[in-house]
């Protein structure tokens, strides 16, 4: 695993959510949504560190035939 990139995407990650919480913070906008923007933007961070740290999922079933008709494959229709 890489430690150092995570590291770096993390400390970006915890840069800009700085940012937003203090832009958020001076919107004129009732306290109670001012908490709520701030605690997204804190759960995205924290979700896209957990997410970079878990790595991809599984890869996604196929879906249609395993093998396509080409215009050689004879037609079962006729």
């Amino acid at each position: 695993m890489a430690v150092i990139p995570l590291i770096i995407y993390a400390a970006q990650l915890a840069v800009a959510c700085i940012i937003l919480f203090y832009v958020i913070e001076m919107i004129t906008m009732p306290a109670n949504m001012k908490r709520i923007c701030q605690a997204l933007i804190v759960l995205i961070a924290v979700l896209s560190v957990l997410g970079a740290l878990i790595g991809p999922g599984p890869t996604m079933a196929r879906v249609g035939p395993l093998n396509p008709m080409t215009p050689a494959t004879p037609s079962i229709i006729r």
